[in-house]
């Protein structure tokens, strides 16, 4: 009786160390070749069909966080801390591969500096369950290249060309004045001109004593 106690309590602290070995090895995406392509995120978890890993199960993926103070020189303590679930899809000898079934949130509990479940993480089987449903539809390549709540709007521009309307006869207005009309006038010929007449007009029109300052000036001394 004493030795199938040592054994069962060996036994336990081996499936125990067994289990807490369990964690995520590898991460790996899938290389899209078009826009509507879907995105696959595979989990490689170190474990096979003995660790008690079966396909359909949902299980937790935790992470173990130092605690360290302000300075970083003294360790305060480790915790653990819950980042999401994985759901397996399928078991072989010694590796168990899984996608993401759903990313706990951080509002009752401890932020992380790394969003989102990475190779490292550890994997629980304390509170896992079977899942049968149908996968999620997953998103395209088109979906994942924009950040998450961006909205694409497209807009088109149409240009309508309108021909223009002849122009409109100008009517005048019944209060305004009738217009003017010009005759033409007739072309001003110029002729040579006459030197001797022009003087002589001129002495003509011109007052009296006028005249006789004219023919003082103008040199005309020859007695009468």
């Amino acid at each position: 009786m004493m030795i199938t106690a040592i054994l069962m309590i060996l036994f336990g602290f081996t499936h125990e160390s067994k289990a807490a070995d369990i964690s995520i090895v590898d991460v790996r995406r899938n290389i899209t070749m078009a826009e509507d392509d879907p995105v696959y995120k595979d989990f490689y978890i170190n474990a096979g069909p003995t660790s008690g890993l079966k396909k359909n199960l949902v299980v937790t993926a935790v992470r173990k966080i130092n605690i360290r103070d302000a300075s970083g020189a003294n360790a305060v303590g480790e915790i653990v801390v819950p980042v999401g679930q994985l759901k397996i899809i399928a078991v072989y000898d010694r590796v168990a591969v899984a996608r993401e079934f759903t990313l706990l949130s951080r509002d009752e509990l401890p932020m992380l500096e790394q969003t989102g479940i990475m190779a490292g993480d550890r994997i629980e089987l304390k509170g896992s369950f079977i899942d049968n449903s149908k996968p999620k539809p997953r998103k395209t390549a088109s979906e994942t290249a924009l950040p998450a709540g961006t909205t694409t709007v497209v807009t088109t521009t149409t240009t309508t060309f309108v021909p223009l309307a002849a122009a409109a006869p100008i009517v005048p207005s019944p209060m305004s004045p009738p217009p003017v009309t010009v005759a033409p006038q007739a072309p001003v010929t110029v002729g040579p001109v006459d030197s001797a007449k022009v003087k002589a007009d001129s002495l003509l029109s011109a007052p009296a004593g006028e005249i006789l300052e004219k023919t003082a000036d103008s040199g005309n001394n020859t007695p009468l």
